[in-house]
Parts: C-alpha cells; structure tokens; sequence
C-alpha cells in the first residue's frame, strides 16, 4: 500500500492534482490511498475514489499541516513494513512541471530502493559543499519537501516540528534576517539570507515582500532542512530522483515545459 498525503491550501484544479497524483500512485499496480489535508479556509471535496479529506494545521504551515496528517494516519490505519509514503503540497503541479517520466522515475527508484533495503527518503535532492548546523543538528544536503516518497522506516523517523525552530527569528529588516545563533549557525543564516535577503533576485522576488512574509518563509526552510538533518542523523539513505544520465535528461525536459508554462500562463 502506499499512502499519499496531499496538503492543500485553495488549489485551483484540486480534482486535476488529485486525478494526477492518483494516476502516479497506482501507475504500478499498488493500491493507494490518498489523505487531502486542507490547511486552508475552504471546504473541499472530491469525486474519486480513495481520498479523505482531513482538517491541517496552519500554525506553522506545511510542516504542521503535515504533522496532523502523520498523527491521523498513525491513529487510524494499521501501516506495516512495505508500506510507502508519498508527501506532496499543491504546488507538485503548480510551481513545477511534474511530467510522466518523472512519475515513471520515482516508482522505478522507490522499487529499487524498498527492494534494496530499509530506510530511505527519495525526491529532489540538493547538496552543498558547505556543512550546516539546524539545532545542532549538521547536514549538507536536503529534500525539497514539495514533493517525495520513504518508506516505513522512514516515514517512522519523521519529525515535522520543532518548538526552537519556530522562535529562531529574532528580527528581519528590509536588509537582513536575523536569527537566534544557538539554533541556527552561520552558514544556514548566510543560506537563508541568500534566498530570502538577496541582493539581486531572490526566492520568489523575495526581497520586496513583507517582513512579516519573510518571517514565515524562513521558518519554513528551517523546518525543510531540519526534516533532512533528524534523517541524516538516523541514517536514512537520500535518493535523488534526478540521478543518473536518464535521471538528467527528464529534469533537463521538466524544466524546459516548466519556462514554457510560466511564459505563456494567463493570468489569473
């Protein structure tokens, strides 16, 4: 079986996401079930079959949306080893181009994978010569948490929130984000300043928005990282899905429709 839980705000083609999601989830024979957790206002539903909606929890995103989610399956479905787990937000289809032959490459790897051995994590990985510490907690590497797939040992292993991480901004002015230095150390801040603090382009045009914005942002990609650093610490394998000389090309593909999407996407 393999459990996918679906965290959503205010979609737009909710039932197209799920219709996809369903498609990539059972595309190899494997039954699913799909958990929608709304983290937003609306109320939502759907015609197919498998899919639950639950409420989320917004107080810190995703991370705690995915939390709830994690707690609620624990509490009501029996899992077992075999059993895999695939975390998505709504933006897998949005702010990214999730194509057939990405599907086709995370149930080649999560086959290989879960026949291979016990404790892994697979998505888009991105790696860094530099080392970071989140909470004293060291890591060099990272899963982008939009998307990606563990198995039970994993998925055992998970921890979405951490109470330090939530108050580790100390201020964030027009120029910089400043943080509590026993939680976060010095290259993570320079990282976080890189994306959110730039001083050309920077995440999502990030450097005009909101404090108030850059304050949330920021403790979302503390909570990204630190998913990664308690994995590490417990010895899970990272997968990227992207690998290899196949695995390139269908990235070099994903994005090229995804520029062409965002060019000739009406507005809305």
């Amino acid at each position: 079986m393999i459990y996918c839980l679906f965290l959503i705000y205010e979609p737009v083609n909710l039932e197209k996401s799920l219709l996809r999601l369903h498609r990539f989830l059972t595309s190899s024979g494997t039954k699913a079930k799909i958990l929608v957790i709304n983290n937003g206002e609306q109320i939502h539903s759907s015609s197919l079959n498998n899919i639950e909606f639950i409420p989320g929890d917004n107080r810190y995103f995703e991370f705690s949306g995915w939390q709830a989610g994690k707690q609620y399956l624990e509490k009501n479905y029996t899992l077992q080893d075999g059993d895999l787990f695939c975390f998505a937000n709504d933006t897998y289809d949005k702010n990214h181009y999730f194509s057939r032959l990405t599907a086709w490459l995370y149930n080649l790897k999560s086959k290989q994978a879960a026949k291979r051995q016990r404790g892994f994590i697979l998505g888009r990985v991105d790696s860094r010569n530099t080392e970071y510490k989140v909470d004293k907690l060291p890591l060099s590497k990272w899963i982008s948490s939009y998307f990606f797939v563990l198995d039970y040992t994993a998925f055992q292993a998970l921890v979405f929130l951490n109470t330090r991480l939530c108050s580790a901004v100390k201020e964030v002015t027009d120029e910089s984000i400043y943080f509590d230095q026993t939680v976060v150390d010095t290259p993570m801040q320079e990282h976080i300043n890189s994306w959110l603090r730039p001083t050309g382009k920077g995440w999502y045009r990030a450097h005009s928005s909101d404090n108030d914005v850059i304050r949330n942002k920021s403790v979302a990609i503390l909570h990204e990282k630190y998913l990664s650093a308690v994995l590490m610490a417990r010895n899970i394998e990272f997968i990227h899905v992207y690998s290899g000389r196949i695995g390139r090309i269908v990235h070099k593909f994903d994005k090229r429709v995804q520029r062409f999407r965002l060019r000739y996407r009406k507005p809305s």
